[in-house]
């Protein structure tokens, strides 16, 4: 039982519900493996009591689970994370809703001295309460040595609070035993995330739509062989004057300076730093000062091969662009930090508004920048104040060309061990496993995804500071925040580094307290949350989802009912609509099965037998697509046609994407990969270097795409499917539906029609 309640304690599942809804009993040994490498204090290296001195590798991982596991060290951990709490009259971190509020004391039954509460900052008047336990109600209770302890929770109902993060202190009244006073935190959450204009009541107004690019993929020629905050912003000009709402990025977060060729945004060494690669180099300030020396034949010729090449060659921009990057710098330092101009004194605001983390980022990159360049850390520290001002005014240029939302930036799961979040933090992570998924039909072996998890335990015992820390950064300078993995705030799969510590479980986290966080600062921020919600999804975190004004993300492909796709107008309201992201194929690779080859190739499909299984399924879905086109009465079957491959992409795409756009979904996006009907995708799940993931540039510049009359027909067709989603069409919906139904036979001689 002991063993038992420490795994609870800790946070370490027992069962899960599996993709055919089974549910799957972890073993017994994989649930230790988890809970050993939780009480290892840093990765295994760094215990050298652990290792045979003849062998500084080998590692007893049996004995050292003994002395970890024995009764007296799961007793001692049992007290402190089960007794002590309860011990602990004020604890340092709690909160409570803004329409409930509340603070909780821990005392013994009946405790006879009175106490003060009072409360102060955040722009609120200081509140006093002077109570004792009758004025309390009990929402918790334990029991230590017979000796009944309580949760005794002081109503403010009538205090004038607001939203926000405020002092708590604890005094008591005549104790001799507690003469001191406590000092906590009180954290007052909103009900729900900032909704924004779906807040408002339906109009007649269109709803909104935008399009989702990897901003390294842009193009044009006078970029230096990477998408930049400037194409972003050419983007957000063209974007707007389509109608769009909002541009949806890939991860913008700093990556391995170390590891140019490991370029992954969902793989960040620190998701609160920005990457520099994203900085256009001609919008700095210091540029100018530069008397075009990087105009120069010599500079010029490397931006051209770099420019003319269809996938990104990130060691030569990584090199290129830094050596402009110190140019700039070196003005900076002569111009602005001598002289303490204006343009010095933003700079240091900027550093003063979050120094700590800065400094944490920026000491870690110097080390790992070592190998490439000798600069000290003002330079890393330039380098995030022009990346973030470049980001601020792309989202100030989006809101001015009407934008009701403009950017939506991304969250990653984690970030990498060795960079500056995890390794300046090293007492909030677990670094003795990383985040991944556990084995299923699309993935026999699992996927291990290479990050590092937080520790629940120690998020906790560090009142969840870095995890605000996390989202508030992440919040600035956008109109929305996508949430990767949101089942995150609920479970992650956690993987041990050492392979004898067993395949892995769930661990949990505290989901209504990292809710409530991310609730906060999204209303502090005006910052609508999309939570990425696709695979398997735990039903304890749907309904909490829904009821935090969370938005879900829905995926086209995977929005079907058994056999066939379903009805735009069941498409799940409170939701973003995606035709498809950077894990799944694009339209034009799907249609034309392109994907299933390529994975062919890679191994990822074993055997001719099973692609052709696979390229079977897929023309059943083609069908599929063709009836739901047909049904929504966006396509009609040309009398010659008798073969689905006869159909012309061009129109099929057409349909596609009016159909979709014209869904129940609140946001509806569309990649710009699948605007221009590329067929190359961004990112192949389960390679690594066998696939060039997140190198691939657009085909198009934006230019070309605005000169194009196709990518302008289908700019339209979505702009036309969003305005027409009226009240009306909404209360029609019962209808559409019944003619959906009606239309069911119709679907079966389509199908007929067609030819495999």
């Amino acid at each position: 039982m002991g063993l038992e309640k420490l795994l609870y304690l800790q946070g370490v599942g027992a069962e899960f519900i599996d993709c055919f809804g089974n549910i799957v009993h972890i073993p017994a040994r994989d649930r230790q493996g988890i809970l050993t490498t939780m009480l290892l204090q840093s990765s295994f290296h760094q215990h050298e009591h652990l290792h045979d001195e003849s062998d500084p590798q080998s590692f007893d991982v049996q004995d050292f689970t003994q002395q970890q596991l024995s009764q007296p060290r799961i007793g001692a951990r049992i007290e402190l994370l089960d007794v002590q709490p309860w011990l602990l009259p004020l604890h340092t971190f709690q909160w409570c809703t803004i329409d409930k509020p509340h603070v909780d004391v821990y005392l013994p039954e009946n405790y006879a001295s009175g106490f003060v509460v009072t409360i102060s900052g955040e722009n609120i008047d200081t509140i006093s309460v002077s109570a004792n336990v009758c004025d309390c109600v009990i929402a918790g209770e334990y029991h230590i040595n017979d000796k009944r302890y309580c949760q005794y929770r002081l109503m403010l109902d009538n205090a004038t609070l607001h939203l926000g993060y405020h002092q708590v202190d604890l005094a008591f009244n005549h104790d001799p035993q507690r003469k001191d006073t406590l000092h906590g935190q009180l954290m007052v959450a909103p009900s729900t995330a900032y909704q924004g204009r779906s807040a408002q009541p339906f109009n007649n107004n269109k709803e909104s739509w935008g399009l989702n690019a990897q901003l390294y993929a842009l193009r044009n020629e006078a970029q230096w062989g990477i998408g930049d905050f400037g194409n972003l912003a050419e983007l957000i000009e063209y974007a707007a004057n389509a109608g769009a709402d909002f541009i949806l990025l890939n991860p913008l977060h700093a990556v391995d300076i170390s590891q140019p060729d490991n370029p992954s945004p969902y793989s960040p060494t620190d998701r609160r730093r920005l990457n520099p690669l994203y900085i256009q180099i001609e919008a700095v300030d210091e540029y100018k000062a530069l008397n075009g020396e990087l105009l120069s034949q010599k500079w010029q010729q490397k931006r051209l091969v770099l420019n003319q090449a269809h996938l990104i060659n990130y060691d030569e921009v990584h090199s290129l662009k830094y050596a402009a990057f110190e140019k700039m710098y070196q003005i900076f330092c002569s111009h602005h930090v001598k002289l303490e101009t204006p343009r010095y004194k933003a700079y240091k605001a900027f550093l003063a508004h979050d120094e700590a983390a800065l400094m944490q980022f920026v000491t870690v990159e110097v080390e790992l920048a070592s190998k490439y360049f000798t600069q000290d850390v003002g330079f890393y520290l330039y380098l995030q104040f022009v990346a973030n001002e470049q980001l601020q005014a792309c989202q100030l240029n989006a809101k001015q060309c009407g934008m009701s939302i403009g950017l939506i930036r991304d969250l990653a799961v984690g970030a990498v061990s060795h960079g500056a979040e995890i390794s300046a933090n090293a007492d909030l992570f677990c670094d003795n496993a990383s985040i991944g998924a556990p084995p299923d039909p699309f993935a026999e072996h699992g996927q291990n995804w290479g990050l590092t998890p937080f520790d629940p335990v120690k998020l906790k015992q560090h009142d969840y500071s870095h995890f605000i820390q996390l989202v508030r950064s992440n919040m600035q300078s956008c109109g929305a925040l996508r949430i990767d993995h949101v089942m995150g705030l609920l479970r992650l799969w956690w993987w041990p580094l050492h392979e004898e510590l067993g395949n892995g479980c769930y661990v949990y986290y505290p989901l209504e307290t990292l809710l409530a966080i991310v609730c906060l600062e999204s209303q502090r921020a005006r910052c609508i949350v999309i939570g990425e919600d696709l695979g398997i999804v735990p039903p304890e975190i749907v309904a909490c989802l829904q009821e935090a004004g969370i938005l879900s993300n829905e995926l086209f492909y995977f929005c079907k009912d058994h056999n066939r796709f379903k009805s735009p107008q069941n498409y799940k309201r409170q939701s973003l609509m995606m035709l498809a992201n950077h894990d799944v194929p694009t339209l034009s690779a799907w249609w034309f099965g392109a994907d299933l080859r390529l994975r062919r190739q890679l191994e990822l499909i074993e055997t001719d037998d099973k692609l052709q299984q696979a390229i079977d399924q897929r023309q059943q879905e083609k069908l599929q697509l063709i009836d739901l086109l047909i049904r929504e009465q966006e396509f009609e079957l040309p009398t010659s046609i008798t073969s689905v491959e006869q159909l012309d992409f061009d129109s099929v795409l057409l349909a596609w994407i009016r159909v979709a756009a014209n869904g129940n979904a609140q946001l509806f996006s569309v990649q710009l990969s699948d605007l221009v009907a590329d067929k190359h995708g961004v990112n192949i799940p389960g390679t690594w270097k066998a696939f060039p993931n997140w190198q691939r540039r657009l085909p198009l510049s934006i230019k070309q795409m605005s000169q194009s009359p196709k990518v302008q027909q289908r700019l339209e067709a979505i702009a036309s499917a969003r305005k027409s989603r009226t009240q009306a069409s909404a209360v029609n919906t019962s209808a559409v539906n019944t003619r959906t139904v009606n239309t069911n036979t119709e679907n079966t001689s389509t199908s007929d029609k067609l030819a495999y």
